[in-house]
């Protein structure tokens, strides 16, 4: 632990000296539920009395995986989170493991997600100066579907004056792939494209959307959020061929996990987003994501997705 301490104050010494770079990140985390109920959801799963016995040192564990994965990425200055169940985890990840040298804040949703999941955001106020936020709820009740993830928006200053807007997200599962799933994802799909045009009215912005979309490369979703948006993961699946991606289903690859920016922002990318494949988010018998539980079998692991990386380039700031 006093390693990874020594290992992060370093990091943000160099990420300091280097305030031109903006690395942001999105993962998965696998349902990552404290040990206690929450009232009025539908968490019991993940309880130490459930079958699967998700107990304390295997909470504990697991926040400190992330801290160690978040340490290795370099400390990106934005961390979209999915499946997280509430403030107690964050609070947990921020300030109780080793990552409370790295000094992030947060920022979580409060949806009406029926086994209580929900998104946050993680944000180093030095690189990404947050001054709103708030959760965005999908009209999903309204149209007679069950409630799903609300969108998490937050603005902020980057170091060179300009302003960020972020919209975090978790998408409707296609779970059953019914009429009503896909409403679900329609109606979550235009929630956000709301939020684009409500920030785009007045000006040009720099709006990134990231998370998991539960949609691969191609999806129609793409074609709907362009041209307001622009997906800086590889969308030919030809050019894919199941090889690449932060999820594996049914022995392929693939890309659930996206970033969408604004065309304001296109010129600042570097690159294209990529994956992130420490060895040790990864199975050692077979090179795939090293989840939490199959089933209700504890396997021991981060997540069955890993987390997608991008890194922006802005004008340093004027002395």
């Amino acid at each position: 632990m006093r390693y990874l301490s020594s290992v992060i104050v370093l990091l943000i010494l160099c990420c300091t000296m280097s305030a031109q770079r903006l690395r942001v990140a999105t993962w998965n985390i696998e349902n990552m539920f404290d040990t206690c109920h929450d009232e009025g959801k539908q968490d019991f799963e993940f309880l130490p009395s459930a079958p699967r016995r998700w107990t304390s040192g295997r909470y504990w564990r697991k926040l400190r995986g992330i801290s160690q994965t978040l340490a290795a990425m370099e400390l990106p200055a934005i961390v979209a989170l999915q499946e997280v169940e509430n403030d107690t985890v964050l609070r947990d990840l921020t300030r109780r493991t080793a990552l409370w040298n790295a000094h992030y804040s947060y920022v979580i949703t409060d949806s009406k997600d029926e086994r209580g999941i929900d998104v946050g955001l993680l944000y180093r106020p030095q690189a990404f100066r947050l001054y709103c936020s708030r959760g965005v709820r999908v009209p999903s009740i309204e149209y007679g579907l069950h409630p799903t993830r609300d969108l998490l928006y937050a603005a902020g200053i980057l170091p060179d004056g300009d302003t960020l807007h972020v919209i975090a997200v978790h998408l409707p599962s296609r779970r059953n792939n019914n009429a009503a799933s896909k409403q679900n994802r329609e109606l979550a799909v235009s929630t956000i494209l709301e939020i684009v045009d409500s920030i785009s009215r007045n000006s040009n912005p720099n709006v990134i959307v990231l998370g998991d979309f539960n949609a691969e490369p191609g999806d129609r979703i793409f074609s709907k959020t362009s041209p307001r948006l622009i997906s800086i993961v590889e969308q030919d699946k030809n050019k894919l061929r199941g090889q690449m991606g932060t999820y594996y289903f049914r022995r392929i690859w693939g890309y659930l996990d996206h970033i969408l920016v604004s065309p304001a922002l296109k010129d600042h990318v570097q690159g294209r987003a990529y994956e992130c494949r420490f060895p040790f988010l990864l199975r050692t018998d077979r090179k795939i994501p090293h989840r939490t539980y199959g089933g209700e079998h504890y396997m021991g692991g981060l997540s069955d997705h890993l987390p997608l990386l991008a890194d922006f380039l802005f004008a340093a700031p004027s002395q």
